[in-house]
């Protein structure tokens, strides 16, 4: 019972606008952490939504979301599904990837992710662009929602 009363905690704090979750009491903010560095490293659950869709047989699954980034720096990647996206991010949190292709010459999506990440994560556009066989055939975009598990990001503006 416990567990699940922590859980509905968390939750509820994640859309009150909160720099971080409250699960047994306030969290203290590491006072060593330079609020003008951009820190945006670490793991986010990430919910997951198929937007738009002109493609057959698109199905997308929620899974967390790793994000490589060292502190001050403009270079970043993303991992989910076991694919990694390199990209940057600007010192006010939004990030764009470079467009990577997945797949075969029989079925190959090119995505590009872009986004904003707040204190408690990030959301962002999946986009998608699909061919066969080198013809381009359908598109799809896809929302994604991850919230930030540990310290908060620090967003210096």
């Amino acid at each position: 019972m416990r567990r699940a009363a922590l859980l509905v905690t968390f939750c509820a704090s994640c859309s009150s606008g909160m720099s971080h979750a409250v699960v047994d009491g306030p969290r203290p903010v590491d006072a060593s952490v330079d609020p003008t560095v951009l820190r945006v490293d670490g793991q986010y659950a990430t919910a997951v939504t198929l937007q738009q869709n002109t493609c057959q047989g698109i199905t997308v699954q929620s899974m967390p979301t790793t994000v490589a980034h060292t502190p001050g720096a403009t270079d970043l990647t993303l991992t989910h599904a076991g694919q990694t996206y390199a990209g940057t991010v600007q010192r006010n949190g939004t990030f764009a990837t470079v467009p990577r292709s997945v797949g075969t010459t029989q079925e190959l999506h090119t995505i590009t992710i872009s986004g904003q990440f707040s204190t408690t994560g990030f959301v962002a556009t999946v986009s998608a662009a699909v061919s066969h066989n080198g013809t381009h055939d359908c598109d799809y975009t896809v929302g994604w929602v991850g919230t930030k598990d540990g310290e908060p990001n620090v967003i210096p503006g």
